[in-house]
């Protein structure tokens, strides 16, 4: 048996970072996204057209009988943050450039693929550049450094697997990687980067009145970690 496997005997010999665990609530908050948002892209959603009302195709839909979002889900939401967060983008067109990526790759989810961090994010973005990004030369580079910088917050092992993603938990490409997320640690829930430390534990502290330096020393983190903990869970969804 590899070390893989062993690491995942207690999900019954299932690859942990397929399991639905995530309300689309809480990929909400964690993730920075409104929870409509999220519902759109995970259930799709209705819409009226001239010969009556008609419904959209999940951008990343769940594994079936599903009712909640798995870890690799959650790097999918990532990175469709990534262009909702600073471009207008027509959502069927981003629904085309994905069914491209998983034709030409032959993945099921090229967001959290590999493949997505080589030329998989060139491919998007050109595959659709006139009406993706306003055709300008500096919109596709634009669009192509934000798409890097969140694929540059999900870590990978040595044969390529999403193990964490890093969520954004404060505005800016280049904030800090102190929460992580990792389906082998805390069951998935948001802990401090290096550590077993739930950031609710630490925010739930923090609301009933202790003070971020007794925490500080209480959980042996930096008194930078325990802010970090502490606005993951405290600030919302833009």
């Amino acid at each position: 048996m590899n070390k893989q496997a062993t690491r995942w005997e207690i999900y019954g010999g299932r690859d942990p970072r397929t399991l639905a665990v995530y309300s689309t609530e809480e990929a909400a908050h964690y993730l920075r996204i409104p929870q409509q948002t999220i519902n759109s892209w995970v259930h799709g959603r209705n819409y009226a057209t001239s010969r009556g009302e008609k419904h959209t195709r999940p951008l990343v839909p769940l594994d079936k009988g599903q009712s909640r979002l798995s870890f690799v889900n959650m790097l999918e939401l990532h990175v469709l943050g990534a262009i909702r967060r600073d471009h207008r983008v027509d959502m069927k067109r981003v629904r085309a450039a994905l069914d491209y990526l998983k034709d030409h790759f032959k993945v099921a989810h090229p967001l959290a693929d590999q493949v997505m961090e080589t030329d998989g994010k060139s491919l998007f973005v050109t595959k659709y550049d006139g009406e993706l990004i306003n055709a300008s030369q500096a919109g596709q580079v634009a669009m192509v450094e934000i798409l890097s910088a969140h694929l540059r917050r999900i870590e990978r092992d040595e044969r390529g697997l999403a193990i964490r993603l890093f969520p954004f938990t404060r505005r800016g490409i280049d904030a800090p990687r102190l929460v992580s997320i990792d389906p082998l640690v805390a069951f998935g829930r948001p802990v401090i980067s290096g550590s077993r430390v739930p950031t609710a534990d630490v925010a739930d502290r923090f609301k009933a009145g202790e003070s971020p330096t007794d925490l500080a020393k209480d959980y042996g983190r930096t008194l930078e970690e325990i802010w970090e903990a502490i606005r993951c869970e405290l600030e919302t969804a833009a």
